[in-house]
This record gives structure tokens, C-alpha cells and sequence, in this order.
């Protein structure tokens, strides 16, 4: 009987498991729609919290690619930079990462680009301060906008390292 009693109560906490994440690929779908209405509109910053959350809730390369295109009509190109850099990690099609790489083209010269390698790759890279939170792990490629940064990189086993302050200017391309 108890068996019977856990049987059952495992089958209905895995119906409910898969009715959540339909739920959460319906709402998605949702915010992804007023994302691409808002879009269509001109409202750039709704269509971005739009975007966003449709991401949170279901990560989708498609998605991905909106966001940095709505990112570069904000004109905010090191975030744009940043999630087509993410669109085109993720992307297999030829021709849609030919359309991502034309659209890196598009915002390269309004971002500064450091390319972070560390030996060995994996450190957690943070800029200027950890509490800023990580930047991601190398080897990473990073766009910001003009000014001076200092790159931190932190590996479990190895000592932090930390790059000498760098003048990153538009357009340039800085190996670190």
C-alpha cells in the first residue's frame, strides 16, 4: 500500500513538473511576441524587458539575437556586442552566423574589444572589482565602452591575476 501511495505521489509531482515548464514556455512565447510588438513600435526599452524575460524563463538563440539588436537601437552597442558575441556561440546555421557576424561588424568601431585568455582557460574574469560581479571565464571576448579597465581572473588552485589598467578606446581590439 505504501508503495502504491509513493508511486502515485511520484507520478503527480512529475505531471506537475511538466505542466510548470509548459507554463513556463507559454509565458515565454508570451514576452517574446510583446517583445517583437514593442519592437515593431519603437518602444526599444519595453521590448527589451520583453526580450529579457522571455530569455530568463526559456533560454532561446533567437531570442539572444533580439536582444542585441534592440540593445544596438538603444545605442548601449557593449551590451549589443556582448549578446551577439552570445548569438553566435550558439548558433549552427551558416547563414544566420553570417547575419550575426555582419551585425558584430555593424557595432565593432562604438566598442572597445578586450579578448581575455588566461593559462589555463576557465579563470572567472571580473573588471575593475569583483563585487561588479563576473564579466564570464576565459577565454572570453568583452565589449565596453571607452575608458580604462583592469581585467581580474580568478582559478580555483591558482593564485588571482590581475592585468595592468588598459586604455581601451572605440574601435580597438586589445588582446589581454
Amino acid at each position: 500500500m505504501k508503495t502504491v501511495a509513493l508511486l502515485l505521489l511520484c507520478a503527480f509531482a512529475a505531471a506537475a513538473q511538466e505542466r510548470a515548464r509548459v507554463d513556463l514556455a507559454d509565458e515565454a512565447d508570451l514576452h517574446f511576441e510583446m517583445g517583437t510588438e514593442r519592437f515593431r513600435a519603437h518602444d526599444y526599452r519595453s521590448a527589451l524587458e520583453h526580450f529579457l524575460l522571455s530569455n530568463r524563463l526559456v533560454p532561446n538563440r533567437n531570442v539572444v539575437f533580439d536582444i542585441a539588436e534592440t540593445f544596438a537601437q538603444l545605442k548601449a552597442y557593449p551590451d549589443a556586442y556582448r549578446y551577439y558575441i552570445q548569438a553566435l556561440e550558439q548558433e549552427t546555421d551558416e547563414k544566420e552566423r553570417a547575419r550575426i557576424e555582419k551585425a558584430i561588424a555593424r557595432v565593432t568601431a562604438s566598442v572597445a574589444v578586450l579578448r581575455v585568455r588566461t593559462e589555463p582557460p576557465g579563470a572567472t574574469l571580473y573588471i575593475d572589482r569583483k563585487d561588479l560581479g563576473a564579466r564570464g571565464s576565459s577565454p572570453s571576448v568583452l565589449a565596453f565602452a571607452p575608458g580604462k579597465y583592469q581585467v581580474l581572473a580568478e582559478l580555483p588552485g591558482y593564485e588571482p591575476a590581475s592585468s595592468a589598467p588598459i586604455d581601451a578606446k572605440l574601435g580597438s581590439d586589445i588582446d589581454v
